[in-house]
């Protein structure tokens, strides 16, 4: 490809036009600012950063994008993920005006005490033929990121083990977002394309644009621009489902291009872990008790949706739902931890969380104009859940830890009255042949929304 390399040196930070609430404060640290590109530039452009492989620990690399007419835009990565590679701050449409154009990175974090350090390494600029046809984000909790369906992307299952009754881990460098190269949105091709989301933006093809921010364990409010927070609200850091990453929204992908933002959510909100470990461990939790959490959860997936909206007006938003875990028709003594009555009551709360997400994306479509298209994959899961005969696209009970890099929880001693070990985040999860089938729901869903 085409590149333009910027050379760099050490400039005081001055207050950049931020692009969201986060980075509004970066005029705390200083930045390393380029002096501008061997020549301006007009058009279309991919902005690249190369990570050191030393130096370059923190979750929260804040890069500000100067297109050349006064306009910053900002991009929030975990640069700890991409040690020594080139990974891109996405697709600007650069201005030849009177102001700078290039790249800036700021040592102020927003969960920064001066542990992590933040090293700057070289920028490539790449100039596209034209405007991409597609700007696709991935958002969401578990389902989205892939969890379950190993290999992850390094960096987004780092340890130290999680203690999984606190929910935390000690050490900043934790983070189980566990972002699958085998996720069903880097499998899924977009209508009238020959190749895969995952394969067109391994090789930068020049028509895509493709980022993916979504995490294991998040709830909605992760998801969102609050983030996890503490009785006063202020922000949590080292958290399941945000770890020290920054709430997706406010990752700086989603922007006035974006043209398609796809998800799951609401699962985590809905007590969808707990209400599992308890069916497998002591009983179900009442119905009425569950019918009540996946009702309440829905005035916040429908605050989310309206954010999403705010943050990218033009993009086209499909929320898929989760499958029936079990195929109850084929359970037998001994295919699975949970029994038959506990399977079947999983089963009937994922069907009425299908009915709560369609009636809310339908919601939002006529009231609020919103362009949310609802996509439940129970038809492409049919047969295909725990214990099923044609082969399980679930995973059942996995014991923790499933991985060595450390990002799974740990069991030295379990409280299960049983005695079993304790279970890892990929219990319940689609494995990669449920990947495979999310992405044909996914595909099923873009024609649908007449994408």
């Amino acid at each position: 490809m085409s590149i333009r390399v910027m050379l760099v040196d050490d400039q005081p930070l001055t207050e950049p036009d931020a692009s969201d609430q986060l980075v509004a404060v970066v005029a705390q640290g200083l930045r390393r600012r380029g002096r501008g590109l061997n020549q301006r530039s007009n058009g279309w452009t991919r902005v690249f950063v190369h990570i050191p492989d030393t130096g370059s620990k923190t979750q929260q690399a804040i890069y500000s994008i100067h297109i050349g007419n006064g306009q910053t835009q900002n991009r929030i990565l975990n640069v700890a993920s991409n040690s020594n590679h080139w990974v891109s701050l996405g697709v600007l449409e650069f201005t030849d005006g009177n102001d700078f154009q290039g790249v800036e990175l700021s040592n102020y974090t927003p969960d920064g005490d001066a542990s992590d350090d933040v090293a700057w390494d070289a920028v490539a600029f790449q100039p596209l033929p034209g405007q991409p046809k597609d700007f696709v984000v991935q958002l969401g909790d578990s389902y989205s990121s892939g969890e379950g369906a190993q290999p992850y992307i390094y960096g987004t299952d780092m340890g130290p083990y999680a203690d999984q009754s606190k929910q935390t881990s000690p050490g900043r460098s934790w983070n189980a977002c566990r972002r699958s190269q085998n996720s069903w949105i880097r499998q899924t091709v977009i209508p009238g394309r020959s190749g895969s989301i995952g394969s067109m933006a391994d090789t930068f093809d020049t028509s895509l644009d493709y980022h993916s921010v979504a995490c294991s364990g998040a709830v909605t409010s992760q998801i969102d621009t609050t983030g996890s927070t503490d009785k006063d609200g202020n922000l949590v850091w080292g958290v399941i489902g945000q770890h020290h990453e920054v709430p997706q929204l406010l990752s700086g992908f989603l922007d006035a291009n974006t043209t398609l933002v796809t998800l799951t959510a609401g699962g985590n909100d809905s007590g969808f872990a707990d209400t599992v470990q308890s069916c497998v461990e002591l009983s179900c939790p009442s119905d009425a008790d569950v019918r009540k959490q996946i009702d309440d959860t829905m005035g916040r997936l429908r605050l989310l949706l309206q954010h999403i909206h705010d943050k990218a007006p033009k993009a086209k938003i499909v929320l898929l739902g989760y499958p029936e875990l079990f195929d109850v028709g084929d359970m037998t003594v001994g295919c699975s931890v949970m029994l038959s009555d506990a399977a079947i009551k999983l089963n009937g709360w994922a069907d009425y969380m299908r009915d709560d997400q369609k009636k809310l994306a339908a919601d939002l479509q006529s009231v609020d104009n919103v362009p949310v298209t609802f996509y439940s994959p129970m038809t492409e899961f049919y047969h295909r859940g725990v214990c099923s005969k044609a082969g399980a696209a679930i995973n059942d009970f996995v014991a923790a830890p499933s991985t060595k890099p450390g990002g799974d929880f740990s069991c030295p001693a379990s409280p299960n009255p049983n005695n079993w070990v304790c279970a890892s985040m990929e219990s319940y999860h689609p494995n990669s042949t449920g990947t495979k089938l999310y992405a044909s729901a996914l595909a099923s869903a873009l024609i649908s929304a007449r994408y």
